[in-house]
């Protein structure tokens, strides 16, 4: 292509390299309605669309974030319920979704597949510009938000996904953090607005605004068209004006972003809810937040992140060092908020009192200040501006994805889409700024000079929660109470017409309007993952190949299978420790600056593996899984040995502090996802492999670690004796590279040990059937477990897929009003329900003792089940980046599952039955655990054992 060519109404406007992102940018605009389009020219696997539209909100409502939802309900063409739900049946995607960012509203979807590319791209241009909304209010009513009342006697109550949705964002003290700061930085600008909406604003919007957000925003002219990959670019482009923008003229759209001009210091101060039963001491979340730039000084901004992983990016870092040296506060981070038109940077202090704020403010004024006088360390800077780039170029997947957020950066504002797509001049820039002072003035501009800075301080409530409860009790009560007989009448006409639609079916026309893949397009044999078996001395070791040119990606997994539950509880403490403490041989402070200069990520966890077909019996092992440059193999190989056979635990203060902060992160993980946790609970009864998860890694290990984090020092001394496992007797190891990466100088300095007495361990946990917790969170978590998986995994593959789909969507995310809810299986075919984010988890647990029953009445009217086996399919088989991969191999390898036996299996799948599914269901009659996180009062009635989240 060449500049001025025309190809569909679109003329090409530029073209340019893109060394960085392994692409070639092609950029160009629709001429009749000043759309604009880039495409990102490169030979990978996946093809990407994107269309995304600039939607800065000017209030609370969330009608963005509404919309974003809604559009995906039917449409001109597709005038079936759920399109969206009909993609996830019977595609091949890779990737399929929908995003609210402060400023924008983006609609991605890819596929390797040609055919089904198209038939996304086409069904997601079709939503976007002809949605149902404008004729079927019901999709507002269950997207947004209704008042549900089926009877002028019954009590109304508020639902809606998307507002159980951000009633469950805002209970995140990190989410409610995010959304205070921005409307004290941004007083004059839509980023002081939620976008996703606030629950209490969220029933404010009516439905003609909604429709009238959508006429004005969702035009093409306020478009922003990405494409990613190697697509057929006339048939792409055929599509995009020939159906749709041909149709619409240029139109001027008022979606300018202001500029937020300096504001006056200002200070917030909110409230956010606790548990009963915690303390409200040293509960309270400070942040001194400061506008940084615009989005066109990209190095300013780079350089604000390389700052905050250079003096924050561990305990020891050396701003963060000096605050918690005052004792006042558990954690402290450096953090830099972009892709906004002005980014912003803010410095969190965790768990203090709203009394010592001043103090720390003084601590982080004097560490502030010794730093810029006397420098910051250039090795440290050196570091950390390596490990960003890194990052910046190891990426992850989708990759296409990434890059069409990142080309938005600066697209969306009218600036270079390349600008953070091609970020390798500005680390070298950095490097040679790092001599200057750059740093230095940036970090005094930053956080010692206070004109245009917000404070926040968020205080700890243990009433917030019933006092948000009761004002939306008494909100929706006043509604009511001026409400006319009449009025009331339409309300409970307005939810027959929403229960009647919500219960309809689709009829076989319109759901014939939907594309879908043929089943003869999925291949009949499952992703391969080569792995060649490989030793060095008595340490067998797996390779992979890589994809990733000059990156080595190492997994070392060394067997736990002879240790005691206390040392098993220990081994997972110890995954938070390893890499944060001295070495006999480096300070804290200079292990972290090695670690941040010499690997591009190194994470320790707990991994669990059973073979195939073995309940009773597992082998947990320590995992180390570790990325780095090719060239510094030598160093990170030295420095994973140091730490793995070096490590002090001798200063409890330090593992004191290091517990208490991943304790801090451990509950805020749980209020956050209680699904995972909740299914992990219920796992735990179905095998030992599961009962071991939940002790290093769910609930169970987040109770163990609280309560051992009152008085650590029997858990440290517990831990140094478990150095005794780093040895290659216990050792396993995986590597990924592009060549022959010899471990060999990692194992020599390794200790040969001693073999585990047996290669597999027995466990049980003992947790109750039917457990409450009860955490602070305006919505529930729910899960339930089914013991009976004695049915063809590939039939319960598709009988899952089918539930999920076609059941539990329908019976507990758009009857319901909860924001997810899913059947999943696990690797080794465990079985679980489970609810997100949900108003009513009593009856979510009835829906899933229904599924049997529903399984058997639909496959009783013969339905054609296709699309649910290439969905299946298409579920286990995501882009993965090599890291991904060679752990998804490994794995494999551990359970003893081989290519051919997945490749029977996936011939089973694809021929699948709906009188196997019946069959299979049948086995769903037998119900395992149950687990609720969420208040008190969403448990009644359900015979739980509970207990509160401390």
């Amino acid at each position: 292509m060449n500049i001025n060519d025309t190809i569909h109404g679109f003329k090409v406007v530029r073209t340019a390299p893109a060394p960085d992102s392994g692409s070639q940018l092609i950029e160009m605009c629709h001429e009749k309605t000043g759309a604009r389009l880039i495409w990102m020219k490169n030979d990978g696997e996946n093809k990407l669309f994107s269309i995304a539209f600039r939607t800065p909100p000017s209030d609370d409502t969330g009608i963005f974030h509404i919309l974003e939802h809604s559009v995906l309900g039917g449409s001109k063409k597709y005038p079936v319920k759920e399109p969206f739900l009909e993609l996830m049946k019977g595609t091949m995607n890779t990737f399929l979704n929908a995003m609210t960012y402060p400023d924008k509203t983006v609609f991605p979807v890819s596929s390797r597949n040609d055919t089904d590319f198209m038939n996304l791209t086409r069904v997601y241009l079709d939503a976007v510009f002809d949605p149902a909304i404008y004729y079927n209010p019901n999709i507002f009513y269950q997207e947004g938000w209704h008042i549900e009342m089926r009877s002028e006697s019954d009590t109304p109550v508020y639902k809606g996904v998307v507002f159980n949705e951000m009633k469950g964002a805002m209970s995140s003290v990190y989410s409610r953090m995010e959304s205070e700061i921005m409307n004290v930085l941004y007083p004059d600008s839509c980023y002081r607005f939620e976008s996703g909406g606030l629950p209490e604003a969220i029933t404010s919007l009516t439905y003609e605004q909604f429709i009238e957000g959508h006429r004005t925003y969702y035009h093409p002219s306020n478009s922003y068209i990405y494409l990613d990959g190697p697509v057929n670019i006339d048939a792409v482009l055929g599509l995009i004006d020939g159906e749709y923008l041909s149709r619409f003229g240029r139109r001027e759209v008022m979606s300018e972003i202001p500029l937020q001009k300096p504001i006056k210091a200002s200070v917030r101060k909110s409230y956010y809810e606790i548990s009963a039963d915690e303390e409200e001491a040293a509960h309270t979340y400070y942040v001194i937040g400061k506008v940084l730039g615009s989005y066109q000084e990209r190095e300013r901004i780079t350089a604000a992140a390389v700052l905050g992983e250079a003096l924050t990016g561990s305990n020891d870092a050396p701003l963060k060092r000096a605050v918690l040296d005052t004792g006042l506060c558990l954690d402290v981070s450096l953090e830099v908020s972009d892709g906004i038109f002005q980014p912003f940077g803010c410095l969190c202090i965790n768990n203090t009192d709203e009394e010592n704020c001043s103090r720390l403010k003084e601590a982080v004024r004097a560490a502030v200040t010794e730093l810029c006088e006397k420098g910051i360390d250039r090795k440290l800077l050196a570091a950390a501006i390596d490990r960003h780039e890194f990052r910046f170029r190891a990426g992850g997947e989708p990759r296409g994805l990434t890059r069409n957020i990142s080309a938005l950066s600066a697209w969306l504002y009218g600036g270079d889409p390349l600008s953070y797509l091609e970020l390798g001049e500005v680390y070298d820039s950095l490097r040679k700024k790092a001599d200057t002072g750059y740093f230095e003035e940036l970090l005094k501009e930053w956080l010692l000079d206070e004109n245009s800075r917000g404070e926040l301080y968020l205080l700890p409530s243990r009433t917030y929660g019933e006092e948000q409860k009761k004002a939306e009790e008494k909100r929706i009560a006043e509604v009511i109470d001026r409400l006319a007989c009449e009025e009331r009448s339409v309300i409970v006409e307005q939810n027959r017409k929403l229960d009647e639609w919500q219960q309809s079916v689709d009829t076989p026309d319109q759901l014939a309007t939907m594309p879908h893949l043929a089943i003869s397009e999925v291949s009949d044999k499952p992703l391969p993952f080569e792995t060649v078996t490989d030793s060095c001395g008595n340490v067998t070791i797996l390779r992979h190949p890589a994809s990733d040119n000059g990156i080595t990606a190492l997994n070392l997994y060394f067997s736990l299978s002879d240790l005691s539950e206390d040392e098993l509880s220990a081994a997972a403490a110890a995954t938070e420790l390893y890499g944060e403490l001295p070495t006999k041989r480096s300070s804290a402070a200079e292990l972290q600056r090695r670690i941040t200069g010499t690997l591009g990520e190194i994470i320790y966890s707990i991994k669990v593996f059973s073979p195939k077909g073995v309940t009773d019996r597992c082998t947990p092992y320590f995992m180390v899984s570790t990325r780095f440059l090719d060239r510094n193999t030598t160093d990170a190989l030295e420095l994973i040995a140091e730490i793995l056979t070096e490590t002090s635990f001798d200063n409890d203060d330090t593992v004191r502090e290091l517990l208490m902060q991943s304790d801090e992160n451990f509950k805020q993980s749980i209020i956050a996802n209680g699904h995972s946790y909740s299914m992990s609970r219920v796992r735990a009864a179905l095998s030992a492999e599961a009962a071991v998860s939940e002790l290093v890694s769910g609930y169970e290990a987040y109770k163990r670690l609280h309560e051992a984090v009152k008085a650590p020092e029997k858990l440290t001394e517990t831990i140094k004796s478990l150095s005794r496992i780093f040895c290659t007797s216990r050792l396993c190891a995986s590597v990924t590279s592009t060549g022959n990466v010899s471990i060999e100088p990692l194992l020599n300095a390794l200790p040969t040990g001693e073999k585990p007495a047996s290669e597999e361990m027995g466990f049980k946990l003992d947790i109750p059937e039917k457990q409450g917790i009860i955490i602070p969170s305006g919505v529930s978590y729910s899960a339930m477990a089914f013991p009976d998986n004695s049915a063809d995994k590939a039939v319960r593959s598709v009988l899952f897929r089918a539930l999920s789909l076609e059941y539990l969507w329908n019976e507990v995310r758009v009857k319901g009003g909860a924001y997810g809810t899913g059947a999943f299986m696990d690797a080794k075919g465990e079985q679980t329900f489970y609810s997100y984010r949900d108003p009513s988890p009593a009856a979510t647990i009835d829906t899933y003792r229904g599924s049997a029953d529903f399984i058997k009445g639909y496959c009783d009217g013969e339905p054609d089940i296709t699309q649910y086996i290439i969905s299946s399919i298409a579920k286990d088989e995501p882009l993965m980046s090599d890291g991904n991969k060679s752990r998804q191999a490994d794995g494999l390898w551990f359970r003893g599952i081989t290519f051919e036996e997945r490749a029977a299996e996936r011939k089973r799948m694809l021929g699948v039955t709906a009188s196997q599914l019946t069959e299979a269901a049948e086995k769903l009659r037998s119900f395992g655990g149950i687990c609720v996180m969420g208040s008190e009062a969403a448990m009644e009635g359900l015979g739980l054992t509970a207990e509160s989240l401390t």
